[in-house]
């Protein structure tokens, strides 16, 4: 990768985690109107697109919030979410 390529990819996961962020916003929203098959859209998809830029975590903890909306664990997938928000505000500091 040149330079330029490298600087765009950078903007792109800044980009990333600013979705993620937003993200982490709705599904607390959701969690708040016990509304699992909208917590597990957004999990889902944060799972997907979160180790296409290298966020493996991010994809595991979103995987395990998308299988706890299956049984509606709602103590369960509230402590996801939350770790979910801290690993992206680790992800944040470091970009």
């Amino acid at each position: 990768m040149d330079y330029l390529e490298q600087n765009e990819w950078e903007s792109l996961k800044e980009k990333f985690i600013q979705i993620a962020e937003s993200k982490i916003r709705d599904m607390r929203k959701a969690l708040s109107e016990k509304n699992f098959s909208l917590i597990q859209i957004y999990s889902h998809q944060l799972k997907g697109s979160g180790s296409s830029f290298g966020f493996d975590e991010i994809t595991e903890i979103s995987a395990q919030i998308e299988h706890k909306c299956v049984n509606n664990s709602f103590e369960e997938i509230e402590k996801l979410i939350e770790q979910l928000c801290m690993i992206v505000e680790s992800y944040k500091s470091k970009t």
